[in-house]
């Protein structure tokens, strides 16, 4: 059991979308607008997390050291267990914190994670199909990251 309090009138918030600091599609515009309102009521409690584009995170992320040794402590772990992020800023209006996981470093695992879709939930998976490669890791580090972090 933990021994960490949890603050349930201050909850983190943390929103997951394909388009974080990668323009795909219109969903990177209504993000960036609704930014300013979550960082409004939610500060540094807010953090958007989506996978890692090695083309656009650098014109769009300052890299930094996550503040919260709870949070900093969850990513060791996951950096220590081969996942590569980065973590940092969006460089957007509000400047919201971003978790931005590197699929790649993961498809290791993207048997064992077919599996488990196919063996507990009776999903089945095309083994040539890169988006839903993608989408089954990025899902799983994400599972694997909240689960941790909570």
């Amino acid at each position: 059991m933990s021994d960490i309090k949890r603050d349930a009138r201050n909850p983190l918030l943390f929103e997951c979308t394909w388009e974080i600091a990668n323009k795909v599609g219109g969903i990177y515009t209504v993000i960036k607008t609704k930014v300013p309102v979550t960082i409004s009521e939610y500060g540094d409690r807010y953090c958007l997390i989506g996978p890692l584009s090695y083309k656009t995170a650098p014109m769009e992320v300052e890299a930094q050291e996550p503040t919260d040794p709870h949070l900093a402590a969850t990513l060791d772990n996951l950096r220590n267990a081969g996942v590569k992020f980065l973590y940092g800023r969006w460089l957007i209006e509000g400047a919201p914190h971003v978790l931005l996981f590197d699929t790649g470093s993961q498809y290791s695992r993207l048997d064992e994670w077919k599996g488990d879709l196919w063996n507990l939930a009776g999903i089945p998976t095309s083994p040539n199909d890169h988006e839903t490669n993608e989408s089954i890791v990025f899902g799983y580090i994400v599972a694997w990251f909240l689960g941790e972090v909570r």
